[in-house]
């Protein structure tokens, strides 16, 4: 195996190391700071953007003279080495890992540039690094941050006309194993939906929509338009500590889901187009980057649902629950 000339040199596998090493331990200062109620706190831009930029000078800081693509893709090793320690020892869910990824892998090799860019001083310039984040992350704490609303629409043409349609959306009887599809919020170990059922039809009442792992939510009917319209707001009144990383929790200090509205569109030759968009609120340092994800990951959950929906109608199953 051929492997790039950074990665053979001794001391450039001692700089990812040093690195990794570096990585690891702000995760664990995090963790004995939320037991010690310090101000460091893993939703922050000091953790989420520094600390993979002091990586990445780390990694390189202790190497000679490398190429521009060994300071832009040697400090991956390092970080790839974090995110294994992290989920051998369940430090952080799938859903985390796979959204700070991307930015540890770029904010590393920021870092890693730097270092390669400040040749002999680099050494003398480490401290300062790798001291930075934690210096930015208390100022971080007690900041109140902006509340930013989306909405993710999501959309299926299913061949059964909106009287059969309507009931299936009004109260979703158990889905069925294998009527689950892959899909990106599964893989990213969001609950999976079991069933949503009505106490009874029109404006005030209550569907209980349940997930896997005991998360449950009350959505309380807003809107109720026969065969057109259904609206509802999201309460979660039940969500287990196990059920999902605390970092994305529904209803926790940095992620929502706001609402729900099913709209059925009728179309030519007896089908109907079924809509489904939910608001959800995101509230951290970096809401553009976090709403982004939000969306990718309720547009999934939504897409399963829509084709749990279409698959029943085009069968001609019907709900036993309230639908007048």
């Amino acid at each position: 195996m051929n492997l790039p000339v950074f990665l053979r040199q001794r001391a450039s596998l001692v700089g990812i190391l040093i690195g990794a090493a570096y990585g690891v331990l702000a995760r664990l200062m995090i963790i004995a700071g939320s037991w010690a109620q310090l101000p460091f706190v893993v939703m922050t831009l000091g953790f989420l953007f520094l600390v993979p930029v002091a990586i990445g000078y780390l990694t390189i800081a202790t190497a000679g003279n490398v190429s521009w693509r060994d300071r832009v893709f040697a400090p991956w090793g390092a970080c790839a080495l974090v995110v294994l320690v992290a989920a051998l020892l369940a430090w952080e869910g799938a859903i985390c890992v796979i959204m700070a990824l991307p930015v540890m892998l770029v904010c590393s090799s920021i870092g890693g540039m730097m270092a390669g860019a400040l040749s002999s001083r680099r050494l003398v310039v480490a401290p300062l690094v790798a001291i930075l984040p934690w210096a930015v992350m208390p100022a971080e704490r007690g900041v109140v941050h902006p509340a930013r609303h989306t909405t993710s629409t999501s959309e299926i043409t299913i061949d059964a006309p909106v009287g059969t349609v309507w009931p299936l959306v009004v109260s979703v009887d158990t889905i069925l194993p294998t009527e689950h599809r892959r899909a990106l919020f599964t893989s990213m170990g969001f609950p999976r939906p079991i069933a949503a059922t009505i106490d009874r039809p029109g404006i005030g009442g209550v569907r209980t929509a349940t997930f896997e792992r005991g998360v449950i939510f009350r959505e309380r009917v807003t809107e109720w338009v026969p065969e057109r319209r259904l609206s509802f707001t999201i309460d979660p009144i039940a969500v287990p500590d196990d059920a999902m990383d605390p970092h994305v929790e529904i209803g926790g200090p940095y992620f929502d889901v706001l609402t729900g509205t099913y709209e059925l569109q009728p179309l030519e030759g007896g089908r109907t187009r079924l809509v489904l968009r939910s608001e959800h609120r995101t509230s951290t340092a970096f809401n553009l980057y976090a709403a982004w994800w939000a969306d990718r990951v309720m547009a999934s959950i939504q897409r399963n649902i829509l084709v749990v929906l279409r698959d029943r109608a085009e069968r001609g199953q019907l709900t036993n629950g309230p639908t007048a």
